[in-house]
């Protein structure tokens, strides 16, 4: 396991290159598990892309609420975006591991398509929808060099921090950036 990369950090801003599916390749996508899931077994988060550990390579893993599994994500384009999007009543709160303690309600293609290769090479061609779907255009931003935090302000989205009142509860605080 090693450290998660935060903002301010410049790493987070580079395009990741592609990669091909070898030892190294797939070595890194152990790590990646590994970092996302901590010593309990207890997931620390819903993805993580290679970027995140200071690694620029095209490859991310995501969770799957559909199949309860972390799936590999190795070269990935996505083909398509359903200009259907996520709306106020279905729209979770995003938030990253490389900005902690932020918060954003963030509008995303409600399903995708995306082209990717496995752990094994093979290339395949998938549709995710709700939650997964948002997971893996998280993801994938981040082999862009984009946060949520700037789609947030993008959209004009109110960004949130974890705050603590004076009996130590804690909540949700509206920041400017």
């Amino acid at each position: 396991m090693v450290s998660i990369i935060t903002v301010p950090n410049p790493l987070l801003r580079e395009k990741s290159k592609a990669v091909t599916v070898d030892k190294k390749t797939l070595g890194l996508v152990k790590l990646l598990k590994e970092t996302l899931i901590d010593r309990e077994g207890k997931m620390k988060g819903v993805g993580l892309s290679a970027i995140q550990l200071g690694i620029p390579k095209k490859v991310f893993v995501a969770h799957s609420l559909e199949s309860q599994r972390i799936l590999t994500f190795i070269n990935p384009e996505i083909l398509w975006y359903s200009k259907r999007q996520t709306n106020e009543k279905n729209r979770k709160f995003e938030g990253c591991l490389s900005v902690p303690n932020k918060w954003s309600l963030i509008k995303r293609s409600k399903s995708i398509k995306i082209k990717y290769q496995t752990q094994s090479g093979q290339t395949q061609v998938r549709q995710f929808s709700d939650l997964t779907a948002t997971v893996v255009q998280h993801e994938y931003d981040h082999l862009n060099g984009i946060l949520f935090i700037d789609r947030a302000l993008e959209q004009g989205a109110k960004i949130y921090e974890l705050a603590k009142d004076e009996e130590g509860k804690e909540y949700l605080k509206e920041i400017k950036l």
